[in-house]
């Protein structure tokens, strides 16, 4: 796939804007959609996107791809519809001043025009694993920064469970769904038409006493097994995803109910969702990961990213260290944490600082020994005594003190050395030791500030699903899923832009016609392209 632009020159003579009065450009200019068309709209990169569309001169012209971009995000801005995104951009005028086409003779998106890109959007990330809805959303996090004048490389992390919209089945009803819908895409014989019949459904799965459940599943199961085994030399019937997801749920469901992995098949209308159990709530859906840069003046989502719920969040951290730039501090919850990412980080140039500890905070005293850790030796213990002998075997540091010397210290209650027949034993683990020594750092009054630094972006879970309706999105997928989430993203960080360069220098209305006499005798440009197929 690749991309054809053709300049046609076009003068725009009629432009709305012409037909407003002086008090409403002034108005005009003062609202949201000033900022989104001086600051927002033209940083979106359509040549991003160009290997999404022919390059055959002889398709038809297709509407710029910025415009399609932004209302997209204006549609989550204002938490509409496509169809709603679509009427404000042909009704109202701050919507056609922010995206650029006061000049049109007519809005350049049509009904089905943001669902093709979104399409196209998906079966690119599906074939190439790239995801350009991500790329430019960073690429873009990047620029406001700059104009936000965000300063420092401080990061902080987070991560929020997002529910699937998919009803959450039974182990009865994953193996009788995923029989049904392959049983729809065939002729089936005889014995497997049953399972086009409703009232089969409800009776197998709503008439079902607790007694006959597991012969019911048993049966299911066969019936499965039998149609697996009848189509599976059939090639075109094996590309099918109904044909792959019967094989997966086989496969999963032969094993016993309590040795069902979290990652099994939770609805075959939503085959990427995955079930997670968090204390004592259960999930179905993904996790997202939110990674905020900020100072003591803005704030800008730089990065995110959207996993099956079964990702761990070390995992996430794994992957943001790849992503940061070097020098970067990065504040996360303690579940990030771990010596190894630690050590990761610390290779890259990157500091990471949890906020706090999984498994709690309590330190055992033996970061008060004085310990040489580039020669591995105990040189002292916290009264000051030097150790008889000191070695360091298998990540562990071990060492005796005097037994006359520690039964007459004053420290022998919290002190975490062992009772031996001539001395007393002094031993750690490395990695004990620095969690020790971070749990005492932690208490300091510099940790605890940045500590509260840290909680800024627990707000950001809360707005996704009050505001943005996260837990409802109208697709299922990860895919899908990921490119929704951008555009929420997005949102969040063109109305922190807004209201960050509130206060910046108001232009006249000279200014404002000058822009446009400027752009009225500028060539615009169209483009030669179509959605690939």
């Amino acid at each position: 796939m690749s991309f054809h632009l053709n300049n046609v020159q076009q003068m725009a003579m009629d432009d709305s804007l012409y037909n407003l009065t002086e008090r409403e450009i002034k108005y005009l200019k003062s609202s949201w959609a000033e900022t989104f068309n001086k600051k927002i709209f033209p940083f979106i990169r359509e040549e991003r996107f160009a290997i999404l569309y022919s390059d055959n001169p002889a398709s038809r012209p297709n509407n710029p791809v910025n415009v399609y971009f932004g209302l997209l995000i204006l549609r989550e801005v204002f938490n509409q519809s496509d169809e709603e995104a679509l009427n404000s951009l042909i009704f109202d005028i701050r919507y056609q001043y922010a995206l650029h086409t006061t000049s049109f003779p007519e809005q350049p998106v049509s009904k089905n025009s943001l669902t093709n890109f979104r399409k196209a959007v998906y079966r690119y990330n599906q074939k190439y694993g790239c995801d350009l809805i991500r790329e430019e959303i960073e690429h873009q996090a990047k620029t406001f920064s700059k104009l936000l004048k965000i300063e420092g490389n401080t990061v902080r992390m987070d991560s929020l469970s997002v529910s699937s919209s998919c009803k959450k089945l039974s182990r009865l009803e994953i193996a009788y769904s995923t029989v049904a819908r392959f049983v729809k895409i065939i002729d089936p014989p005889e014995r497997f038409k049953s399972y086009l019949d409703k009232s089969h459904y409800n009776n197998t799965i709503y008439r079902s006493r607790d007694k006959d459940l597991n012969s019911k599943i048993k049966k299911v199961l066969k019936d499965g097994k039998r149609l697996y085994h009848l189509y599976r030399r059939d090639r075109k019937i094996r590309k099918t995803e109904e044909f792959k997801l019967l094989t997966r749920m086989l496969k999963e469901q032969k094993k016993s109910s309590k040795n069902i992995s979290p990652g099994s098949l939770q609805n075959p209308t939503d085959p990427d969702a995955t079930y997670r159990r968090k204390g004592k709530k259960k999930h179905i859906g993904y996790t997202a990961n939110i990674i905020e840069k900020f100072d003591d003046n803005n704030r800008i989502i730089k990065s995110y990213d959207l996993q099956k719920n079964t990702y761990s969040d070390q995992k996430f951290a794994k992957d943001t260290i790849k992503r940061l730039d070097k020098g970067t501090t990065a504040l996360a919850d303690g579940a990030y944490f771990s010596e190894e990412i630690n050590n990761q980080a610390k290779a890259r140039g990157i500091k990471i600082i949890p906020t706090n500890l999984v498994g709690g905070g309590k330190t055992n005293n033996c970061d008060k020994f004085e310990i040489d850790e580039k020669g591995h030796l105990v040189k002292k213990c916290p009264y000051g005594y030097k150790p008889i002998d000191s070695k360091f075997k298998e990540g562990s540091y071990r060492a005796h003190f005097d037994k006359k010397l520690c039964n007459n210290c004053p420290f022998r209650k919290d002190c975490p050395v062992t009772k031996q027949k001539k001395s007393y034993l002094f031993k750690v683990s490395e990695k004990t030791l620095h969690r020790s020594q971070l749990i005492t750092k932690m208490g300091t009054s510099e940790y605890q500030k940045l500590s509260r630094k840290r909680a800024g972006i627990e707000g950001i879970p809360s707005v996704l699903r009050r505001r943005y309706k996260i837990d409802y999105m109208p697709v299922r997928g990860l895919i899908r899923g990921k490119v929704y989430l951008g555009f929420k993203i997005s949102a969040i960080n063109c109305k922190r832009l807004i209201k960050g360069l509130t206060d910046r220098p108001k232009e006249g209305l000279h200014a404002l016609l000058s822009n446009h006499l400027f752009s009225l005798f500028s060539f615009q440009r169209t483009y030669r392209v179509k959605f690939a197929v």
